[in-house]
């Protein structure tokens, strides 16, 4: 009769440990997920701000080009070849 108050009490204690392990288990697969949003977010924020920094020396440099081919229109009369959107 002992053997098998023993092996009842050893269930109990493995039922309780698995239902611990599980909630664990679900607990970190919901934080690991976070995580992996939260990353996902900061590396597009990074790539966004890069393309800002990119597109705004680029249109820094075109106005700078801009004022350039004018100057050289306005001080030997060229006229130079523009493209579709007149520049």
């Amino acid at each position: 009769m002992e053997t098998v108050t023993e092996y009842a009490d050893q269930r109990t204690e493995l039922e309780e440990k698995i239902r611990s392990l599980e909630s664990e288990k679900a607990s970190l697969l919901s934080d690991v997920a976070s995580l992996k949003e939260k990353i996902a977010a900061f590396e597009l924020e990074k790539s966004a701000s890069a393309l800002e920094s990119e597109v705004q020396a680029l249109r820094t440099e075109k106005a700078v080009l801009e004022e350039k081919a004018a100057s050289y229109e306005a001080d030997a009369g060229y006229d130079l070849p523009r493209n579709a959107e007149g520049f």
